[in-house]
């Protein structure tokens, strides 16, 4: 029967009692960790999901049991967003176990609200079988392993604790023990063939013993501290304890400064003292996707502090090479960790939802977040006002040893030289060679430090050297003058540093005798009331948050700034005979007069995407082409995909971004880019939505591990060898989320106040880096608005940022359902070729073909639109 009459058939009366059902069989996957809906609502995590038809009265707690064992108590809500059905999380995480094996469920005790009792109710679930490596699929792994490997960051290695000596017994504590995450959730999630997890790989590597009676006490999914006597006889197998520190994150919700989520809980603060205190060593995992308060790691006098973020697929057994000293750990940060969340700038002018309601993305109230810090973002902040950081920008330490010897510098319109990295220990390794340079400060203010360079050194072994060539361009000297519009190089001295982080000593330094204009840039986006920004110059201007809030009883953008206008100048060339897509296909050169043949009704279809496959229906395609009757037109499915294809077809999963950036491997990125691309093609996806390339402006952002960097240099190099990789593979990217959506909190209706230099050298900085490395397919606009335009409707932005200044060529599309909030006849004036999901009814193409009888909407910007998506589709269909 079809879901209607499935839903018909369902008991409802008042005298009826509540029946309980799910959909499907009933199985739980245990590499899963969090689950499909931990995105809506975070309390179902780890949970199987049941439903009732019937209202149900949320007081009263029934209770569940498997195999006879009662379980923790079940979360019951009521859920508009899953069909208007109260939905019962039974959570499975750490007692579903057992791959292949089946659980018997017995459920009772919940009451509808007309007072009636259910009846018992008894289910099968079993655990999804386990899948094991194949031969054929060894090569893409191995790139998901090193990759895996290489995104470990160890950050404290006291007396060389590690690598642990073969036969060690590991005592494993804490709930990351059974929550072991290899991905974030959302459009950042993985579902992978199999999942070796950090259990996994120590009980099957052979390396370590584990001690199995604290795998089994942490199906109490708290952290908490075992009985007295199991702390003993753990302390007699081993003198060393190592936690696990764990963090769920991902699409639709920010985190929090809250205890639990950047801070420690208390039940984390105990645990930590009490092993500490116990036992002679202590290692602590950071399995997080953002950073936290690691403050702890002093105060517990932590010995080994390790941050393996999501490893993908083949996490645990990356982090398990890298205990042994199989792989030495040769990851850097990202980003920069401070000693506390309320020292970084943005922190005041962030939706914080320790202290206020989660809001999630569509929760429909619109907001305001004042971009008060400008420049002065992660490691510039930090390092221009003299701020000591938890661990700095760039940094991570390796099992042996470096020396770096820069050889003579040379200015010549760029920076040249060459830097000679030898591996002075006693182990393999490799190494990351950072540039930074301080620009003059005068007319406009300079951070002390910005990175212009990268790159990693192959494998040294002891005694190896290898000479790192330096070539850096003019463009990434300049700074954006706001006077001129342009990006010049100030007149003054330059200092260059080389080394291993952000506070990399003195290489040399140069001096430009005369400002010049190294790339002339128009206005475009200023705000209509520009924010107050913080300035060393001024110790007044620390932000403030005033400008930053929720706006209660407000239906749009205010104040709306005015966007210029650039009309499009499509020459149709038309036909007299009519074209199908085999012709262009054969000749590109004809794709203007095939969409000059189109009916203003065909071209609104075309522009609109043909619906998602995220029902039933579909194998969880973001949406595709509409196949125009009569044209002979492929049929072209679009994916999301960072961290590899987001469908419901296994296949390959990579690290989340933020650990694939951890690599600083440029080369590796183009392997992932490629592996992916390699497997979308094979499921027959010619377009996956990614990379995001979002900056990590506050580390709460719910997205923090889809995207790369605080960083917008190393943000655009490593996303830009992303879709390098990607579209070697003859499959298309899509850099995202273009741009400010650096927030989940009501993302559709939050708008980003952002200064122009802030806007210009941060924020729109990684993606045009990543053009100028690669150009993509394919753009994907934000949800958000900046400075009083939805992006997705801002000309500026599409026909200005992109197209004259960037020389785009690929079609932009709306991310999904941004016209919840942004008028249909505006995106696609302002250029949007695509918008998403869509419908297969005229509920948007009716909107265009009216915008374009009322004049609201050109002929031309509309066939121009549709000429881009035919032009990216006979490069990849």
């Amino acid at each position: 029967m079809d879901a209607q009459e499935f839903f018909a058939q369902l008991p409802r009366g008042k005298e009826d009692k509540p029946l309980l059902f799910g959909f499907g069989p009933l199985e739980y996957n245990k590499d899963d960790i969090d689950g499909l809906y931990y995105m809506l609502d975070r309390d179902f995590s780890g949970c199987l999901l049941l439903n009732f038809a019937k209202p149900m009265n949320p007081e009263i707690q029934g209770r569940a049991w498997l195999n006879g064992e009662m379980l923790p108590p079940c979360v019951l809500k009521y859920m508009p967003i899953m069909g208007n059905l109260w939905v019962l999380g039974i959570p499975m995480r750490g007692f579903v176990n057992e791959y292949g094996k089946e659980y018997s469920l017995h459920v009772e005790g919940y009451t509808d609200t007309d007072g009636n009792e259910m009846n018992p109710q008894d289910f099968t679930v079993k655990c999804t079988d386990r899948a094991f490596p194949e031969k054929k699929n060894a090569a893409h792994e191995t790139i998901a392993l090193q990759a895996a490997q290489e995104g470990i960051v160890l950050l404290k290695n006291e007396g060389q604790l590690l690598p642990l000596a073969e036969g060690t017994t590991l005592n494993l504590f804490g709930k990351g023990v059974n929550q072991f995450r290899t991905s974030a959730v959302g459009a950042g999630k993985i579902n992978p063939r199999y999942t070796i997890d950090l259990l996994t790989a120590l009980r099957e590597g052979g390396v370590f013993g584990v001690n199995e009676e604290l795998p089994k006490f942490y199906r109490c999914d708290r952290d908490a501290i075992p009985q007295a006597e199991v702390i003993k006889a753990a302390r007699e197998k081993s003198d060393l304890a190592v936690m696990l520190i764990t963090r769920g994150t991902g699409e639709n919700l920010d985190n929090s400064s809250a205890k639990g989520e950047y801070y420690l809980s208390g039940d984390e603060e105990n645990l930590l003292k009490t092993l500490s205190e116990t036992f002679s060593h202590t290692v602590v995992i950071l399995n997080t996707g953002y950073p936290i308060d690691v403050t702890f790691a002093d105060r517990y006098h932590v010995d080994a502090l390790i941050y393996n973020g999501f490893g993908g697929m083949l996490a645990g057994q990356a982090l398990a090479d890298v205990l042994s000293g199989k792989m030495n750990p040769c990851g850097k940060l990202p980003d920069t960790w401070p000693m506390d969340y309320f020292d970084l700038p943005a922190s005041r002018n962030f939706y914080d939802s320790a202290d206020k309601p989660r809001l999630d993305a569509d929760c429909g109230v619109y907001a305001d977040t004042c971009y008060e810090e400008g420049i002065y973002v992660g490691y510039r902040y930090f390092s221009t006002f003299g701020k000591a950081p938890a661990y700095p920008f760039g940094y991570g330490l390796s099992y042996t040893s470096f020396t770096m010897k820069p050889g003579k510098l040379v200015y010549d319109r760029g920076i040249y030289g060459e830097i000679t990295v030898t591996n002075t220990g006693s182990c393999s390794g490799k190494e990351v060679v950072q540039i930074y340079v301080n620009k003059p400060d005068g007319r406009m203010e300079t951070p002390d430090r910005e990175l212009i360079y990268f790159a990693k050194t192959r494998e040294l072994q002891p005694g190896e050297t290898e000479r790192i060539p330096v070539s850096v361009p003019e463009k990434n000297l300049t700074v954006y003058d706001t006077d001129k519009a342009a990006y010049i190089m100030p007149a003054g001295e330059y200092t260059i540093f080389a080394g291993t982080d952000v506070y990399a000593p003195i290489w040399g330094s140069f001096v430009n005798e005369a400002e010049t204009i190294v790339k002339q840039a128009s206005h475009l986006m200023m705000a209509p009331n520009p924010p107050e920004t913080l300035s060393k110059r001024n110790p007044e201007s620390w932000p403030k948050g005033e400008r930053t809030r929720v706006k209660e009883g407000t239906d749009g953008f205010f104040p709306v700034g005015k966007r210029s206008a650039y009309p499009a100048s499509f020459n149709s060339g038309k036909s007299g005979k009519k074209l199908v897509y085999q012709d262009v296909k054969r000749d590109p050169s004809l794709v203007n007069k095939f969409v000059a043949a189109l009916s203003i009704e065909e071209l609104a279809r075309l522009c609109v995407c043909a619906s998602a496959g995220w029902g039933m229906e579909g194998v969880g395609e973001a949406g595709r082409v509409y196949q125009l009757e009569g044209y002979d037109m492929p049929d072209f499915p679009v994916s999301d995909g960072n961290s590899g294809v987001n469908l419901r077809v296994p296949n390959i999963g990579m690290p989340s971004g933020v650990t694939l950036c951890a690599t600083f491997n440029k080369e590796l990125m183009e392997q992932v880019g490629r592996v992916i691309g390699e497997e979308a093609k094979a499921l027959g996806m010619p377009l996956i939505l990614a990379p995001g390339m979002n900056l990590h402006r506050n580390p709460l952002n719910g997205r923090q591990p889809e995207y790369f960097s605080e960083d917008p240099y190393l943000a655009g190099m490593m996303g830009g060898h992303y879709c390098k990789g990607m579209e070697s593979a003859g499959v298309g990217s899509c850099i995202k989320h273009l741009i400010g959506n650096n927030c989940e909190s009501t993302r559709k209706r939050n708008q980003s106040i952002i200064g122009e230099r802030a806007l210009r050298e941060l924020y729109l900085k990684p993606f045009e880096i990543a053009m100028g490395e690669h150009m993509p397919a394919s753009v994907m606009t934000a949800y958000n608005a900046v400075n009083g335009c939805p992006t997705a409707a801002d000309e500026e932005l599409i026909q200005g940022f992109l197209r004259e200044e960037n020389g785009f060529d690929g079609f932009v599309m709306t991310d999904w359902g941004t016209y919840d909030t942004a008028g249909v006849a505006e995106m696609v004036q302002a250029g949007n070729c695509w918008i998403t999901p869509g419908s297969l009814d005229d509920t948007y193409t009716g909107q265009i073909v009216e915008g374009v009888k009322e004049g609201r909407i050109t002929l031309e910007r509309l066939e121009e639109n549709a000429a881009w998506i035919i032009r990216t589709m006979i490069r990849f269909a």
